[in-house]
């Protein structure tokens, strides 16, 4: 496989997490280039989900690996440079269960992204996409996510980039463009750039 992008599913106050549709979009994208790609949707859980995750890297070996999460409050695209390992137990996950302490990837961590961040920052800024980069993936499923994967994936030198993104612009007719704020990224548009931003990673996994 030349590259997975990954979403994640539902979790408390997100009946519908709009990074799922995203990385199957960009995931059919990259095919439609040429590209050996794949989706995974990943259930917002550390009991299932996690475990999920590091499975289908272990027998899968893509690559590259493009994750996307949401950011529900954030008002931009967020480049994330580290994985931190602050996962909190104050915030349960979509089954209501908490973190547990990884004791395996403590020594690693924070761990930097493997991926090209300056680049994938370009490639959004170049759609017009409001971005920045961001220190933190946060204390949930996403940074802990994003540490297994660069963890599992460091020994093969895989490119791993995560990428939150916020709500994205309801389609057209959905609501009164007077009401929409002008920092969501459209969904075509931002599909668009990630699908640049996974074609460099699959090149650099080459």
């Amino acid at each position: 496989m030349d590259i997975l992008v990954t979403g994640f599913g539902p979790f408390p106050r997100v009946r519908v997490n709009p990074t799922a549709v995203l990385a199957r979009a960009v995931a059919a994208r990259l095919k439609r280039s040429g590209l050996n790609a794949q989706a995974l949707v990943v259930e917002t859980s550390y009991g299932a989900g996690l475990p999920a995750l590091r499975a289908h890297l272990a027998a899968t070996q893509p690559r590259a690996v493009l994750m996307l999460g949401l950011a529900a409050r954030a008002r931009f695209v967020r480049v994330e440079l580290f994985a931190r390992g602050h996962a909190s137990p104050l915030h349960p996950d979509a089954t209501g269960g908490t973190p547990r302490p990884e004791a395996a990837h403590r020594s690693s961590l924070p761990a930097r992204t493997s991926g090209n961040p300056q680049g994938a920052l370009a490639a959004l800024r170049r759609g017009g996409i409001a971005s920045q980069l961001s220190p933190s993936a946060g204390r949930y499923l996403c940074d802990a996510s994003y540490a297994a994967a660069l963890a599992d994936t460091r020994q093969a030198g895989t490119p791993v980039l995560f990428v939150h993104v916020p709500w994205l612009r309801p389609g057209a007719g959905q609501r009164p463009a007077s009401r929409v704020v002008a920092f969501r990224p459209c969904a075509a548009t931002l599909t668009a750039r990630l699908a640049d931003i996974g074609a460099a990673l699959a090149r650099r996994g080459r």
